[in-house]
């Protein structure tokens, strides 16, 4: 299980769920670009918020998206909701299940440092 977190910007709703499935179905670019995002954003939110098991992750979307909406139209770069996978889980995961695309981000990681 990969734990990933979302909260709303004005934390009326958060919840912890499993991103698992995005992991899963995802493509190389996408995991890349958000190991790049420091494992934080709405992505994986909004991919499995429409799945049977997401409803809570639904409503918090749902919630961000009509009571949220004035600030955000005010503001387009306020993000409504803030979700953080763990780095971690998801390290593991990868290097278990894609293992190709673990190596893809650690030797990023190494070259980023060295450079």
């Amino acid at each position: 299980m990969i734990r990933a977190s979302c909260h709303t910007a004005d934390n009326a709703f958060a919840l912890e769920f499993d991103a698992t499935p995005w992991f899963r179905e995802a493509d190389l670019q996408s995991i890349l670009h958000f190991a790049e995002q420091g494992w934080s954003s709405a992505w994986v939110a909004d991919a499995l918020e429409a799945r049977p098991g997401y409803e809570g992750l639904h409503r918090l979307i749902d919630y961000a998206a009509t009571r949220l909406r004035d600030e955000s139209l005010e503001d387009p770069t306020w993000a409504a909701i803030e979700c953080v996978v763990s780095q971690p889980d998801a390290t593991q995961w990868l290097r278990e299940n894609r293992p190709e695309i673990a190596l893809m981000i650690q030797r990023r990681q190494a070259a980023s440092q060295a450079g």
